[in-house]
């Protein structure tokens, strides 16, 4: 798989991308949800996507942030962040969602919908508690930050697992929801047009066909033949049976 930019370059995107959300719900009081959806429909998101070198290293979290309102007419007034001794579960959640992006090459758009932030959210308020109740009532703060850099570790192979389970999921639904002449189309890799084309049926009707508004177990013979000639399969084979 093509990655947009090199992984020496992710841990740094990755913070940036943390570090705006934190700063959007923690300074600016947005909601974790409504910042993401700014930061898609902005365009800053596709500017990610691709690795462009301003958006995913030259920019502060914050100035990320500043760049997502400002993209989406919204003024702001300036505000320092906060400072806070451990990083929150918004910023994990930023962080998570870049590493995904990353691995998959998957729009910030179609991971959050098989992931939404509150998803992510929650996880890693789950790894923390259970890598905190691991530690003894008089543990030093040196053994609580390490209980939270494993907490940190767990919830993005976490997150990367759980987010790995839902496409496939989703992908399998998506396949098993086609009819058996666009699974064949796509398995020969002809467009629509292209199979009315090699077929001599209307584009229209393979439409129809694809989209169930016409059943194809009731298609003309010559229909059948002709599309199973074009796909290399038996007539039988597109019926939904």
């Amino acid at each position: 798989m093509m990655h947009a930019y090199n992984k020496v370059l992710l841990d740094k995107a990755a913070d940036s991308m943390g570090r705006m959300l934190d700063f959007a719900v923690h300074s600016l009081h947005i909601a974790p949800d409504a910042m993401l959806s700014l930061f898609s429909a902005s365009g800053v998101s596709a500017l990610f996507e691709r690795g462009d070198i301003g958006i995913i290293c030259g920019m502060s979290g914050i100035e990320l942030a500043y760049e997502t309102l400002e993209r989406s007419g919204i003024a702001y007034g300036r505000t320092n962040p906060r400072l806070t001794a451990a990083l929150s579960p918004e910023y994990w959640c930023g962080y998570a969602l870049a590493n995904i992006q990353w691995e998959h090459a998957a729009s910030f758009e179609d991971i959050l919908a098989l992931l939404p932030s509150e998803d992510l959210i929650e996880e890693y308020k789950k790894a923390r508690t259970a890598s905190l109740d691991n530690l003894p009532w008089d543990a030093d703060e040196t053994s609580r930050q390490s209980a939270l850099e494993e907490a940190s570790n767990n919830y993005l192979k976490a997150a990367a697992i759980l987010y790995g389970i839902r496409a496939a999921a989703a992908k399998k639904s998506a396949t098993s929801s086609m009819t058996n002449l666009k699974k064949l189309r796509i398995k020969n890799g002809l467009s629509q047009s292209e199979l009315a084309k090699a077929s001599a049926v209307p584009l229209r009707t393979i439409q129809q066909y694809e989209q169930r508004q016409k059943d194809i177990n009731h298609a003309r013979a010559e229909y059948l033949i002709m599309l199973s000639s074009a796909l290399g399969c038996e007539p039988r084979a597109l019926l939904e049976i």
